[in-house]
């Protein structure tokens, strides 16, 4: 293993083989060398070197595992500290993608407080949406309230990712805000989620929306059919699935046929037969292939 003196001056190097044989070589190195790294990253002028630096940190990092040592508790500490400090924006970033792969709930506090700063509060809800545990999850939404609304829908397009059961009734009432892109990002949560809430849900309106979002509206809500009908609430799943029967889209009533034919009840049959005549050739194959699928499902329990 090289010296802490000489791997950095590898890393400096005006040859990029032996810079790129440094770097390659950080995980030799202890984690006390991060703050060098970080340093070298932010005040090189060659932007070779800089690279260096930040792909050292990236390989060192990656060397650590899953398993709690004592050089991944310093990583750790190492990598709050730039975070914290006062390196340039995009190397703090990077401190934090690099802390969502190592940082454990006892980071969660230091991490969170990010959340609402302009430029980094992206970064620390990626780092939080990877961070296991509940610390991180409580950690997001209690923010929700506090962050601007411009960054709610980052918020909650975090909890949807960890399916966080626990934030389904803020996904709930957020479906109803005034702001669409709060409402829709609500709904795509809530879906990822998939537990159905105890008390009324008001899917946001589509009709206002642009056809792009009309159509993840429709996927949000075929996403959370899926989800009642592995939970085992066909008649909710069922309810979502006609509704997209009736929509034009040749993918979403494709999708819809996918789904009913898995509850393969005779409310199902009756659901995809009259499918089985529809005038777009895809849908017509798609309902077809469900049928013979179901009856030979019929067939083996029989």
């Amino acid at each position: 293993m090289p010296s802490k003196e000489q791997f950095l001056t590898d890393i400096r190097s005006d040859n990029v083989e032996q810079r790129f044989a440094a770097w390659r070589s950080a995980a030799e190195m202890e984690a006390n060398i991060i703050p060098d790294l970080g340093k070298i990253a932010a005040t090189a002028s060659s932007p070779g070197v800089a690279k260096a630096a930040r792909e050292a940190m990236q390989t060192l990092v990656n060397s650590l595992g899953k398993e709690p040592s004592p050089k991944r508790a310093e990583a750790v500490r190492e990598l709050l500290a730039l975070a914290s400090g006062h390196a340039p924006v995009p190397l703090r970033g990077l401190a934090f993608r690099l802390l969502s792969l190592i940082a454990g709930e006892d980071s969660v506090p230091a991490i969170a407080k990010w959340l609402t700063h302009a430029e980094l509060g992206e970064e620390a809800a990626f780092c939080l949406e990877r961070i296991p545990g509940a610390s991180a999850i409580q950690a997001l939404t209690a923010a929700y309230r506090n962050v601007n609304d411009s960054f709610k829908p980052r918020i909650l397009a975090a909890l949807g990712h960890r399916r966080a059961a626990e934030a389904a009734p803020i996904c709930v009432e957020a479906m109803r805000s005034p702001n669409r892109d709060i409402a829709l990002a609500a709904a795509k949560a809530y879906a990822r989620i998939g537990k159905k809430s105890a008390v009324a849900v008001r899917w946001p309106d589509p009709a206002p929306l642009p056809e792009w979002q009309k159509l993840e509206h429709a996927d949000s809500l075929l996403r959370f059919a899926d989800a009642q009908r592995e939970e085992g609430n066909h008649a909710e799943a069922m309810r979502l699935y006609k509704q997209m029967l009736t929509r034009p889209e040749p993918h979403l009533q494709c999708a819809a046929v996918i789904g009913i034919a898995r509850i393969g009840t005779g409310e199902a049959a009756a659901a995809i037969f009259p499918m089985l005549q529809s005038k777009n050739r895809r849908v017509r194959i798609t309902a077809e292939k469900a049928w013979n699928g179901m009856a030979r499902s019929a067939a083996a329990k029989a």
